[in-house]
Formats: C-alpha cells, sequence, structure tokens
C-alpha cells in the first residue's frame, strides 16, 4: 500500500497496481495539464492539476460508495450486495475515478475547440485506457482480484468494462451491460451529486484562495443513500433528508465557483487568446487524433511554442505579454428572456456604431463553455434523473425541488453574456454603454 498526502484530503491510499497506473507516461503526463486552464493568470495559486485531482476522485469513489452502502443496510436491514460483489464494484469505481480525466487536452477544456470535428476528451481517454500500457495495468488488477478473491471471470476487470460502465453512449445496448448495476455504478461519476465535483469544488476553491467552492464533504458523504426502485429496475444515488442542507450547499457552491471563478471575465479572454495561439503551434491548427502523438502534448510544450511563436502571431504575442481586452458590458446571470436579448443586441449595435473603428469588439456567452453548464434536475422516477431525498417514514423519495427552497432557483441556466472591447477604447465604450442605458431608462 502507498500513500499520496493531499492537501484536500489527507493521505490518498493507492495500492501496488493502482500506482503502477499512475506511475506510467500518460498518468504522469497530468502533472502538466492544469485544471483550470488560464485561471492561475487571475487567481495566481491556481497552478494546480488534473493529476491532484484524479487521485482525489479515486479516493472519494471509495468514500461515497462504502457510505451510500453502509446507509442502505442501516436503514433496509440488508446488505444491497454480497461482499465479493461490492469488493469488485469498488475496484472498478477507483479505477474509473482515477483514469477518468486522462484524455484532457493540455489546459483541460480550455483548448478542446482544436479537436476534431466529432472528438471530446473522452475519446482520447477511451484511447489512452484502452492501447497504451495502461490497459495492461487494468487487465493486471483484474487478474490480482480474480486470484485474491477465489473468483472467475465473470468477475474480471478490463479496459473494455471500464469504458463500457463510464464512458460508452448508449452502454444499455450492448448485451454485457448490468442493468441496474453499472448505471448506478456510473452516478459516483456523472450526476448531480457525482466525486468529480465533490473534488474539484474544493480543491479549485483552495487553490484559488476563494471560498466560493467550500462545503461540507463529511456531512454530505455521510448523507448519502441507496433508493432502490424494483418496479422501474433502478438503483440510485440518493440523500437521506438530514443531509440537505450540506447538499443545498454542494449546489450553491458549484453555481458560486462557476460565476465567480469558471466564468471569470478575465479567465475568459484569456482562454480565448490562449485557443488562438495554441492554433498558431499545432499543425494543421488541430491535435494529433493518433494516441502517442497526442500524449506528446502538454501545457509546458504548448506555453514553449507560443513563446517561439510570438515574434510571427498577434495571438501569441498578446496572451505571452497578458494583453488582455476589456469586458464593457455584461448582462445578469440568468438572462434569457427576450428584454434581456434586446438590450443586449442593442448595445453591441450601439458599440460599433459609436466607437473608435480601429476597436475590435467581441462577444462572449456562457453556453459556449466546453463543459456543463451546472442546472439543478428534477427527480423523475421512471427516468432515475435528478437525486432522489430518503425519507424516515416512507418508502417513497421526495425531491430536492420540493425539499428546498433554496434551491428551486437554479433550475434556471445560467446565461452570461459580455461584450469586450480594445483595453485602449475601453474607457469610451463604458461611457457609450452607460449613456444608452440612461436613455433606456429615461424612455
Amino acid at each position: 500500500m502507498y500513500q499520496f498526502r493531499d492537501p484536500i484530503h489527507g493521505f490518498i491510499d493507492v495500492s501496488d497496481q493502482e500506482l503502477k497506473i499512475i506511475d506510467c507516461p500518460p498518468f504522469q503526463r497530468l502533472r502538466n495539464i492544469k485544471q483550470l486552464a488560464t485561471t492561475y493568470l487571475v487567481y495566481h495559486g491556481a497552478e494546480h492539476t488534473r493529476f491532484g485531482h484524479s487521485l482525489g476522485v479515486m479516493h472519494l469513489v471509495s468514500r461515497a460508495f462504502r457510505s451510500s452502502l453502509e446507509n442502505y443496510k442501516k436503514n433496509n436491514g440488508i446488505e444491497l450486495y454480497d461482499e465479493i460483489t461490492k469488493a469488485w464494484y469498488l475496484q472498478i469505481l477507483r479505477i474509473i475515478g482515477l483514469t477518468h480525466d486522462l484524455g484532457h487536452a493540455p489546459f483541460s477544456h480550455a483548448s478542446e475547440a482544436l479537436f476534431d470535428d466529432g472528438i471530446e476528451h473522452e475519446d482520447f481517454t477511451k484511447k489512452i485506457i484502452c492501447e497504451t500500457e495502461i490497459a495492461g495495468y487494468i487487465m493486471d488488477i483484474g487478474e490480482e482480484f480474480q486470484k485474491n478473491h477465489n473468483v472467475g471471470k465473470e468477475y474480471d476487470i478490463t479496459p473494455e468494462l471500464i469504458w463500457l460502465i463510464y464512458g460508452k453512449k448508449n452502454p444499455e445496448l450492448d448485451p454485457r451491460y448490468r442493468m441496474p448495476d453499472y448505471k448506478f455504478l456510473k452516478s459516483f461519476m456523472d450526476s448531480e451529486l457525482d466525486c468529480d465535483k465533490m473534488d474539484y469544488l474544493l480543491r479549485d476553491s483552495y487553490y484559488c484562495g476563494v471560498n466560493y467552492g467550500k462545503y461540507d464533504l463529511n456531512k454530505l458523504l455521510a448523507s448519502l443513500n441507496i433508493y432502490k426502485n424494483p418496479k422501474e429496475n433502478i438503483i440510485q444515488l440518493a440523500v437521506e433528508r438530514g443531509g440537505i442542507h450540506a447538499f443545498e450547499e454542494f449546489v450553491i457552491a458549484r453555481y458560486f465557483m462557476f460565476i465567480q471563478v469558471y466564468f471569470h471575465k478575465t479567465r475568459r479572454h484569456l482562454d480565448r487568446q490562449l485557443v488562438e495561439s495554441i492554433k498558431e503551434v499545432l499543425p494543421n491548427s488541430k491535435y494529433p487524433t493518433e494516441v502517442d502523438e497526442y500524449l506528446k502534448w502538454d501545457d509546458d510544450l504548448i506555453l514553449d511554442k507560443i513563446k517561439e511563436n510570438t515574434n510571427l502571431h498577434e495571438a501569441s504575442r498578446h496572451f505571452i505579454n497578458r494583453r488582455v481586452m476589456s469586458c464593457v458590458y455584461e448582462t445578469r446571470v440568468h438572462s434569457d428572456g427576450i428584454s434581456d436579448i434586446h438590450l443586449f443586441n442593442a448595445i453591441r449595435r450601439e458599440l460599433k456604431l459609436k466607437v473608435d473603428p480601429n476597436c475590435d469588439i467581441l462577444e462572449d456567452k456562457a453556453n459556449k463553455l466546453a463543459h456543463k453548464i451546472p442546472t439543478l434536475e428534477y427527480y423523475d422516477a421512471a427516468s432515475g434523473k435528478g437525486i432522489p431525498i430518503i425519507l424516515e417514514h416512507t418508502d417513497k423519495p421526495s425531491s430536492i425541488a420540493a425539499e428546498s427552497i433554496l434551491l428551486q432557483s437554479l433550475i434556471k441556466p445560467i446565461n452570461i453574456k459580455r461584450i469586450y472591447v480594445s483595453k485602449e477604447y475601453s474607457m469610451q465604450a463604458r461611457e457609450i454603454v452607460y449613456e444608452f442605458l440612461q436613455e433606456e431608462e429615461e424612455e
């Protein structure tokens, strides 16, 4: 057993076989993939990488899985799974948590626009899991599991199984897919309550030096339970009613981190500059599709190439010298009404008409983000969407929308729009915006 000392979770235990995955080059590459792209140029502490996050997610899926099973047994008097199945699923989850971010491009989500059409970072994750030395290490873990538990091939662990559970689209069509168990396992990695979010909120908050992403992790984990609906053949990760306040804190933390950090006006513009700079240094302005070639690219190589390119290309020069444009207008966080859209378009037209013709004008929208914008889904028993709330005096779960007035407002999606201008014209542009809004109010 090996231990990593983590600033968020303390000691993180890994097995000797898991350590082989961590020590291999495709995983070590994550040390040079920043978690938050160019955010380190705004919040200077945000130098953390996908490496630590991946260890943290593996650690949290272990805690979350064990806690939910313990609470299910406590409430129902029976185990959800036998000991061998429980250990098998736990090992599968740990591998998923450890490997889920292997396919990220340099600077994480920021440069995903430079993939070939139709390709996502998850496609590279699949290739890395299935086509590099990591595939062999996963197979070794499966063989060791069978040997230690004296079981047969029905408890095998393979790269294909890992991807079937975590990444495959429409996996229910695959005859190897076990419903509802595999869907339940995936919810620990992809749901309103997944361990990916649990880790990155605390980690990003810590390294950015902000309080927005903090929540009571221990209480949230202790409140996890399982709702089993035999009629719909669904097993779902759930929250006990006593943990609603911890869940509220968790959801609100994500909301604030999004609007204050992930969609920070300067970071968004720097991300845009970065993408333009990377486009100039990549062959054919796209990342290679062959996994061995793709794995050569990390943040360090990208920055070296951009620095070499500053004499040739303006975008590279602006990025390296941190020459950013100024945000002169920003809509409300939830600006989806007709009046909001009309006002935004009118201000954009006004600026194009009146600001100096040499001034560049850009717009940015929250819906252009590569990663998911946080919204809170209503619980639906038939589809399995949303998070069920386990109640004490009835077998029928409630919905977080019914239990939390605070979170009802977060059903509405975030929709921030911004207008940027060249910094030297920012004062002129702000005056134009101010005068236009004054006239609008007087009318």
